[in-house]
């Protein structure tokens, strides 16, 4: 909530156009379905807490939503980064640095395609993890087995693990520790700030 105050007062002082949102409902529901202008999201993902796989959600849904997304994401959370990087972010902040690029950086992307950004940020193109494969993310840190995700959706062994095998490609995850050490950022996240879970994730 502090961090949020400070970035709105930061806005205000640039004189930006932006409206707060306590709840990611409320921004669905208000934000989302104006679509005739051109829309930025700034969000601190260490607020989410249990919205967090629905924050994620709605980051990989922005793309098509035409709305270019900044996260930030407090220290001691790598993996983060990069799962907010294959969800199409434009821009991953710290969040102990939020306060000092966040201006600068709307300057930047302001006006100029979502795409430039990305690639100027990271000249070999990533690959981009798709919805499904966000799901079974999200099943693996809720704790289901491969064997439950492929009985719920009536589909075979082999293809959970074609989707976990093509997340860590998106991830860069080489290792089964490394594999564990997202898994773990995700559930921890998620679990932050339960005791706020009306004040949502933005």
């Amino acid at each position: 909530m502090l961090l949020r105050s400070v970035i709105s007062s930061v806005l205000e002082q640039q004189r930006c156009n932006f409206h707060s949102s306590q709840t990611l409902a409320y921004l669905m529901e208000n934000v989302c379905g104006d679509k005739a202008n051109s829309k930025i999201i700034l969000a601190g993902v260490a607020g989410a807490g249990p919205a967090l796989p629905d924050l994620l959600r709605f980051i990989r849904n922005a793309k098509s939503l035409k709305i270019k997304t900044v996260l930030w994401v407090p220290a001691g959370y790598p993996w983060m980064f990069r799962v907010l990087r294959a969800l199409h972010a434009v821009k991953v902040l710290s969040e102990e640095n939020v306060v000092d690029e966040l201006i600068p950086m709307l300057n930047a992307i302001d006006g100029v395609n979502p795409l430039l950004s990305r690639n100027a940020e990271s000249p070999a193109r990533s690959r981009r993890i798709t919805l499904t494969e966000l799901e079974i993310l999200l099943q693996f840190a809720a704790g289901l087995s491969s064997k439950e995700m492929a009985d719920s959706r009536q589909c075979s062994y082999k293809t959970i693990f074609s989707w976990k095998h093509n997340i860590c490609e998106a991830l860069n995850i080489d290792t089964h520790a490394q594999w564990l050490e997202m898994l773990t950022e995700i559930v921890q996240l998620s679990s932050l700030y339960q005791a706020e879970e009306h004040y949502g994730a933005l």
